[in-house]
């Protein structure tokens, strides 16, 4: 057996336990980091509109004193 076989082998075995002992196989952990995602672009989002509005209000303003 090679060696690269071998250190394959044992991560395959580790990852396995360690999703064995999570709860759900990790299916929490999953769920939570999806959570924080969804999140994260919310409020990517909300950042995006109100830029929008202020371009858009600068616009209207520059172009009300032109």
């Amino acid at each position: 057996m090679s060696v690269t076989h071998l250190v394959h082998r044992a991560t395959a075995t580790t990852q396995s336990a360690f999703l064995l002992a999570l709860p759900h196989g990790g299916q929490n952990l999953a769920r939570r980091n999806a959570w924080a995602s969804m999140a994260v672009d919310a409020g990517r989002a909300r950042a995006r509109r109100e830029a929008a509005a202020a371009l858009t209000d600068a616009a209207a303003s520059h172009a009300a004193s032109a």
